[in-house]
């Protein structure tokens, strides 16, 4: 039926070049994002769920960030420790030494300068080695690794102070040189024994590390294939609705061209 009112083909022609022209704006902007979902209309579960996923990815990454940072704690403080070890041996052979009675007393008082100097030598170890401002020494701190309050790595330092070690003598007699030796040798086990912990603490650091990272790998791949855009996909589609665009815009202006018709009749 002719009408002058109503020109229904003309009415779905733009129906539907507005529907391509929203396919083709969707499909524009998905190539140009690279994402398949830019907004909650897009794909609103999709949107909740690779959110949440990207917040987690996020905690994660955060969470092996902490553990490389307690790793390099751990690696000053261990690093530090040696060399009171090393300070430590050598004021083992000076008691070692003035214990004996051969040695003279001028002697001992030669060896206990020096052996009083490295007692100064670790308070100086003690206090000046820090992280970022805080005491490494005689200190207990956690590291959280994970989302939740049970996911946290404790790790204590003991003091590398001689009042820590409790290294406290001298060696201007021959018993007070074994006692000191007896001293030495004994701090020197305690800071073995806590070089031992902090590189099994430094071990379980390394494998939470790689266990963050293979967690955050997966999470990665599954927000992607939530979120991300098939570009192949998006080529063909882009294809579909520049046609599509065009051949309703051609269909639009027949459309109203067939209005003319009408025109033919009260002519005739």
């Amino acid at each position: 039926m002719a009408s002058i009112l109503n020109n229904i083909a003309s009415l779905k022609a733009t129906r539907n070049l507005r529907l391509s022209e929203i396919g083709l704006n969707r499909t524009i902007n998905r190539l140009s994002t690279g994402e398949r979902i830019n907004d909650a209309a897009d794909d609103a579960a999709g949107l909740q769920i690779s959110s949440n996923l990207r917040a987690d990815i996020r905690v994660l990454n955060q969470a092996r960030r902490n553990a490389n940072d307690a790793n390099g704690r751990i690696a000053i403080a261990e690093g530090t420790m040696e060399e009171a070890v090393n300070i430590l041996t050598r004021a083992a052979e000076l008691a070692e030494q003035a214990a004996s009675g051969t040695t003279s007393t001028a002697g001992r008082t030669a060896l206990d300068q020096e052996f009083q100097e490295i007692k100064q030598a670790l308070n100086s170890l003690h206090s000046d080695t820090k992280f970022d401002g805080q005491q490494v020494y005689s200190f207990t701190f956690s590291t959280r690794v994970g989302e939740t309050t049970t996911e946290v790595i404790n790790i204590t330092t003991v003091g590398i102070s001689s009042e820590s070690l409790s290294v406290s003598g001298n060696l201007l007699t021959s018993n007070a040189a074994s006692v000191a030796l007896t001293q030495v040798t004994t701090a020197i086990e305690q800071i073995s024994a806590n070089r031992g912990n902090l590189g099994a603490k430094s071990q379980r650091l390394n494998t939470t590390i790689n266990s963050l990272g293979i967690s955050v790998e997966n999470i990665q791949a599954a927000e992607s294939q939530i979120r991300d855009a098939d570009v192949a996909d998006e080529v063909v589609n882009l294809t579909k609705f520049q046609i599509l665009n065009q051949t309703g815009v051609s269909a639009l202006a027949q459309a109203n061209q067939s209005t003319q018709s009408v025109l033919s009749l009260l002519q005739g």
